[in-house]
C-alpha cells in the first residue's frame, strides 16, 4: 500500500462484527518502550547472568525503532482459516522487522530479531558481534536483551488486545507469562519483571465502521484478483479514515500477580 506519511499509522487491528478497532502505531511503540524502560533484569532473570546494565538503554532504543517499517508493510487480508475452514479478516506487516535500521549495530540486531527467538539466529548474530571490537564485550548480552524486548512487545500486545475487547490473544513461542484481570483495564502479571508498581501506559485507538459495499466486495469476490483489488480499496479507505477519526484512549495498569 506504500509508505504512509500522515500523522496516524496502524499498529493493530481488531475485527469486530460491526466495526474495527485500530490501535495507533505510536501508541504501541510508546507502550513497548515504556515497558522496556521499566524492565528489571534482576527480577526477570535468575542465576549467574552477564551485566545487562550496559545495554539496557539499547534495548529501550530498539523498542522505539522496532516497528519503524510497519507503515510500508501494512496490508489487510481475508483468508480461510485452518479450523473449520472459516473465512476471517486479518492484517499483516510481513517483512517489516528486516527494515528496522539504526547506526548502533546492537540496537539494529535487536530490532530486526524482535519476532525471532531461535538458537540459529542468536548464535549467528552473537558471532558477528564478537568479530567487531566495538561490540565484542556485549555480545553475551544478546540472548537476554532480545528476550526482554520480545517480552515487552508481547505483554503490550496481550494487554492492548484485552483492553480493546479481543479474546483472541497473539501468542509467541517462549514468551510465557500469566495474565488475569483485576479490574477494568487493570491486570495482574506473573512473572512481574518490572521495577515499579503499577506499570502504566495508554492505549490509543479509533473505532472505524467499514463501508458495507467495500466489505462485501472482499467477502464475495469470485477470484483472487478481484479480492486483492477489493482489499487494496478497503485498506486505502482504512488508512484515510484513520487520519480523521477521533482517537480514544484507555489507561492500562499492570500489577504483580497476588
Amino acid at each position: 500500500m506504500g509508505e504512509l506519511t500522515s500523522r496516524v499509522n496502524v499498529g493493530r487491528v481488531i475485527f469486530l462484527p460491526e466495526w474495527w478497532i485500530v490501535q495507533t502505531l505510536d501508541s504501541h511503540v510508546d507502550n513497548v518502550a515504556q515497558l522496556a524502560e521499566a524492565w528489571d533484569n534482576r527480577l526477570a532473570f535468575k542465576g549467574n547472568i552477564p551485566d545487562l546494565g550496559h545495554t539496557h538503554h539499547q534495548v529501550v532504543k530498539a523498542a522505539r525503532i522496532h516497528d519503524m517499517a510497519k507503515p510500508a508493510h501494512f496490508r489487510l487480508d481475508y483468508k480461510q482459516g485452518p479450523v473449520h475452514r472459516k473465512w476471517k479478516w486479518e492484517y499483516s506487516f510481513s517483512g517489516h522487522r528486516f527494515n528496522a535500521f539504526d547506526d548502533d549495530v546492537y540496537v539494529q540486531i535487536l530490532a530486526q530479531l524482535h519476532h525471532e527467538y531461535s538458537v540459529t539466529a542468536i548464535t549467528k548474530h552473537m558471532a558477528q558481534l564478537k568479530l567487531n571490537k566495538a561490540t565484542e564485550a556485549i555480545a553475551k548480552n544478546l540472548p537476554l536483551d532480545l528476550y526482554a524486548l520480545e517480552m515487552c512487545d508481547q505483554i503490550e500486545a496481550t494487554l492492548a488486545r484485552a483492553a480493546l475487547g479481543s479474546d483472541d490473544p497473539e501468542e509467541r513461542v517462549f514468551m510465557d507469562f500469566q495474565l488475569r484481570t483485576r479490574a477494568e483495564t487493570e491486570y495482574e502479571l506473573e512473572p512481574f519483571p518490572f521495577h515499579k508498581e503499577p506499570v502504566e501506559f495508554t492505549v490509543k485507538y479509533a473505532e472505524l465502521t467499514p463501508p458495507q459495499d467495500k466489505r462485501q466486495a472482499v467477502e464475495t469476490a469470485t477470484n483472487d484478483d478481484k479480492r486483492r483489488a477489493a482489499l487494496r480499496e478497503i485498506g486505502d479507505w482504512l488508512l484515510k479514515e484513520l487520519q480523521i477519526a477521533p482517537l480514544q484512549q484507555k489507561e492500562i495498569r499492570l500489577w504483580p500477580w497476588i
